[in-house]
């Protein structure tokens, strides 16, 4: 039976909230803030009119990194959500630590049942979501609608690395996650434990080609794929038709 999508994101991500980036970006091996850069930089957004700033979504913003990245470039402003109160907490002080209180907005709520109007943004981004939503495809044909057209959509989560990287993977994620977690605290090894087996079954669910499927019948086209770091990590993006 399908989890409901608020469930297990609240319980993986609310014990660790408090202390996410740091040891986040440690157990990437520091590769986490270089898979935010390159996703960033697949979006393509379009000159703002004049007296309007580009709105983007961030979705499962998480402490709100990537929001926070956003809202650094010119004539942008972000709408950081996600269904993890404690996450948001954290991405408020982050936001109001950097001054940036009047080009981020953060809302609580759901991928699958987003509380906004269609073509309210000029672009959307999402990391680590679609592993913790009950249907796929369903909450990515609710996500793409609010892009206006020519709007990218683009996403960052972790893979399943191919060939002779597997494993190298299997080992990290079998043995050096669960144990270097546990160097941060109890709740950072129950996250390293899960994270390789949830991985892993996903992408048996839901291999690279499929996912790519999913969002062209969602309705985006020119849809890429790029995997980094030896396979760990994908970056998918497309646009919606203009």
């Amino acid at each position: 039976m399908s989890q409901p999508s608020a469930d297990l994101p609240r319980r993986v991500f609310s014990p660790i909230a408090r202390n996410y980036d740091g040891p986040a970006a440690a157990l990437s091996l520091f590769q986490y803030r270089r898979w935010h850069r390159f996703l960033l930089a697949r979006l393509d957004l379009p000159a703002p009119d004049e007296g309007r700033r580009l709105r983007v979504l961030d979705m499962a913003t998480g402490t709100g990194a990537l929001a926070l990245d956003l809202a650094r470039r010119p004539d942008v402003e972000v709408v950081g959500a996600d269904v993890t109160r404690p996450m948001l907490a954290q991405a408020q002080a982050r936001v109001t630590r950097n001054g940036a209180r009047d080009r981020v907005d953060l809302v609580e709520c759901s991928a699958e049942t987003p509380p906004f109007g269609d073509e309210a943004f000029d672009a959307l981004v999402f990391a680590y979501l679609l592993r913790y939503v009950s249907d796929l495809s369903s909450t990515l044909c609710c996500l793409a609608p609010l892009v206006k057209p020519g709007g990218t959509i683009a996403s960052l989560d972790f893979a399943v690395p191919h060939g002779i990287a597997y494993p190298l993977w299997r080992l990290y994620t079998g043995v050096f996650l669960p144990s270097a977690g546990r160097v941060f605290s109890g709740a950072w090894r129950r996250t390293g434990s899960f994270l390789g087996p949830n991985i892993r079954d996903f992408y048996r669910r839901w291999p690279e080609e499929r996912i790519l499927r999913a969002w062209r019948d969602a309705g985006i086209v020119d849809v890429q794929s790029k995997r980094l770091s030896l396979g760990g990590a994908i970056v998918i993006w497309g646009r919606k038709p203009s």
